[in-house]
């Protein structure tokens, strides 16, 4: 039986790291420590704070955004995208820390929002099938200087990733996470190329709270990306981009709308226990 969306959000109700704002401890009456961000020690833990927590508790994301098509200087509105990330992260023995993850997308119709099951791709006027998107559960770990590796190499994959300074005015703090991947499959004439970059926005005196283990940011969203392979391109020249907006640790009812219809309807085993899906990769410690 399919879950209503009514019983889809009491269902992350019930995932306590799912809580709207950052957990602190009772002492609320004791003294901010300043955040000094050109301290290597400072920024780790502002970067683990801001993108997933200082716990080891379930943790979830979302981005909200719209794709569009670039041939030559044209720009030309596709179709939109809702995902969610589940995380876990945990400090490891060289003073950095792992993080595990798997990540749910559903591609919509950018009117109606639904989940999209077909698309007419207007570049060659065929109906094509639409696959949901995201990536499976996968381990990776971040050095005490923020350095990013992953806990098992993928075969063809090229990657390069930074975590960019931090800029911090008055109370609000930013960071940027970037990375530029090639993928190369077997018998593809070119690579498929997907880059990214998530600016992540939170407050100073959240960060600095007493006993804070993990704090929300806004997230501005952005990708460049080869087309997708069921788009039915072929060797037509372009590129897609998106741009949209998101937020770590998030709120249970900060989820997209759409995100939770399409899945309470085709996975609801990711609303039931996303902690579950993740549980192989998170041994007991």
């Amino acid at each position: 039986m399919e879950l209503d969306r009514r019983t889809a959000l009491a269902a992350l109700a019930a995932v306590p790291a799912l809580a709207a704002g950052p957990a602190v401890a009772a002492g609320r009456t004791r003294r901010r420590t300043a955040l000094d961000l050109a301290s290597p020690a400072d920024r780790l833990r502002a970067f683990r704070l801001m993108r997933g927590g200082l716990d080891e508790a379930l943790a979830v994301s979302w981005v909200s955004a719209r794709y569009y098509g670039v041939v030559e200087d044209r720009m030309d509105p596709l179709f939109a995208v809702v995902s969610a990330v589940f995380s876990r992260s945990r400090s490891v023995a060289d003073g950095g820390f792992d993080m595990v993850s798997f990540e749910l997308a559903w591609f919509t119709d950018p009117d109606s929002g639904k989940a999209l099951d077909t698309w007419r791709n207007p570049y060659t006027g065929q109906e094509v099938k639409v696959p949901s998107g995201g990536f499976n559960p996968s381990r990776v770990h971040f050095s005490p200087n923020l350095d990013f590796s992953l806990a098992k190499p993928i075969p063809g994959l090229e990657m390069a990733h930074e975590v960019l300074p931090f800029d911090a005015r008055g109370d609000d703090v930013w960071v940027t996470e970037r990375s530029r991947t090639a993928l190369t499959f077997p018998g593809a004439p070119r690579p498929f190329r997907y880059s990214e970059s998530n600016t992540f926005h939170a407050s100073r005196a959240a960060l600095e709270a007493p006993g804070a283990t993990r704090v929300t940011s806004a997230v501005a969203f952005t990708n460049v990306c080869s087309w997708r392979p069921w788009m039915g391109m072929g060797d037509r020249p372009g590129h897609l981009t998106a741009t949209g907006i998101g937020r770590q640790n998030a709120a249970r009812d900060s989820l997209p709308p759409a995100w939770v219809e399409a899945t309470t309807a085709r996975r609801p085993e990711v609303l039931r226990d996303p902690g579950a899906i993740l549980a192989p990769l998170w041994p007991a410690g």
